[in-house]
């Protein structure tokens, strides 16, 4: 992967955004949690991080027009967000935007390593949807790693 910074951008007011988990509101109705977005500390925009644009929209896709009410985690959803939920979930950073920088990143490539075992378990059991499943799953990381190192 790229040393890209993950956890900061740019906001278009000029000022920094940060990366943090996010509990969106649909609605009036859906409670959408870990939903990792970036946000302006000068303005208070925020945005979700890209990587995770699609499985939101598609998730907000299924509610349909009148949708029940709900609580949902996007982090069951989309490997990104969980990785960057279980970062997030172990504690303080005291080495600041660096060290949680490394903190993603190893935690990313560990659910990398991680699913690569279990796609190689579900191929010696032949077990094809697992396989696809696990396939998915693998390419929410890798596809965003692969765009960061260009």
């Amino acid at each position: 992967m790229k040393k890209d910074i993950l956890v900061k951008k740019t906001c278009g007011c000029g000022g920094v955004m940060t990366i943090h988990m996010h509990t969106l509101i649909y609605s009036g109705k859906i409670k959408i949690t870990h939903v990792p977005v970036y946000t302006c500390g000068l303005c208070a925009r925020y945005e979700p991080l890209p990587f995770i644009k699609r499985d939101l929209g598609e998730l907000i896709g299924e509610m349909g027009e009148h949708p029940a009410k709900l609580h949902l985690s996007l982090a069951d959803r989309n490997e990104w967000a969980n990785v960057l939920k279980e970062t997030f979930s172990t504690g303080f950073f005291h080495g600041g935007i660096s060290e949680l920088e490394e903190s993603i990143r190893s935690a990313i490539q560990s659910r990398i390593d991680l699913l690569l075992d279990v796609y190689r378990v579900a191929g010696d059991l032949a077990d094809l949807k697992w396989m696809e499943e696990t396939a998915q799953r693998l390419s929410q990381l890798t596809l965003q790693c692969t765009k960061s190192a260009k």
